[in-house]
């Protein structure tokens, strides 16, 4: 027997529809990053239905559970982390169970993360029986912006006595049924940034008397863009977005300020350090 018909037997019916059930419950009720309370309490309730004991918060408004395997004595400690966060989206996709909230979305898998989370902490609990070792299930916040959940993880020392930890992403480009893996890293970790740019305002009709802030912003926009393209190897993953840019109040004024926000994201510490060190540069000599 296959592992994946292994997996088939142990999730039965009812448990695949419960995790359709909650996935498209947290769908609805979608939350950003440090404001993930109603979920929280949520992923509580049904832990706690399903037989789960010692759940416990952590990283502000996460969750972790402890499953100790009763097959025998193993100081063996494994984590499975799953996100719960959203974005601030507008859902527009149609589906009866869009999101409740406006402004707000899981549009980034997270709902379908936790849900999968729910029903191998459920199997797990189950399964207790037939393994030695601990299982330590992680429901992290603030995936998508600061303060990090992740980094509140790490500080917290919930990964200090673990061997290894377990981590998905859902991938629309992967077929269903289908789990991709690689050498090396395979997504990447992400920085966050917000560049001000102060000029000096002017009537558009004269931009020579003044310094316009959104000509300087798009520069930086520009040459940004040759950190990927000009300097770093095709081998090495980073991205560098920018995500948005506000200035300006008129039709006829230049703009005295502008600000950029958009993120750095990389595989590697030195390509990160490498990212930082340009970015401050490029805002600095441009501006």
């Amino acid at each position: 027997m296959s592992n994946a018909e292994a997996g088939k037997e142990l999730m039965d019916a009812a448990l695949d529809r419960r995790m359709v059930e909650i996935r498209r419950h947290l769908h609805r009720n979608p939350e950003l990053s440090n404001e993930e309370s109603e979920t929280q309490a949520y992923l509580r309730e049904v832990l706690e239905e399903a037989g789960l004991s010692g759940i416990r918060p952590v990283a502000g408004f996460g969750l972790a559970v402890d499953v100790v395997g009763a097959a025998g004595p193993s100081n063996r400690k494994i984590v499975i982390r799953v996100d719960i966060d959203a974005l601030p989206i507008t859902e527009a996709s149609g589906v009866p169970f869009s999101s409740e909230r406006p402004g707000v979305m899981h549009a980034c898998g997270h709902d379908a993360h936790t849900a999968m989370g729910y029903a191998a902490s459920v199997l797990l609990e189950r399964q207790k029986q037939s393994f030695s070792g601990t299982v330590r299930i992680i429901f992290q916040p603030a995936e998508e912006a600061e303060p990090l959940g992740g980094r509140r993880v790490v500080e917290e020392g919930l990964l200090d006595d673990v061997d290894a930890a377990i981590g998905i992403h859902v991938d629309p480009y992967t077929a269903t049924g289908k789990i991709a893996v690689g050498g090396g890293p395979y997504t990447l970790a992400c920085d966050i940034f917000d560049i001000t740019v102060t000029g000096n305002s002017a009537h558009a009709a004269k931009p020579s008397e003044g310094v316009d802030a959104i000509a300087v912003a798009c520069s930086i926009v520009t040459e940004l863009q040759k950190i990927v393209s000009r300097e770093i190897d095709p081998y090495d993953p980073l991205v560098v977005s920018i995500t948005g840019i506000e200035g300006g109040g008129a039709h006829n004024v230049i703009a005295a300020e502008a600000r950029l926000k958009g993120t750095i994201r990389r595989g590697h510490e030195a390509t990160r350090q490498h990212a930082w060190k340009r970015l401050r540069q490029i805002v600095e000599g441009v501006a």
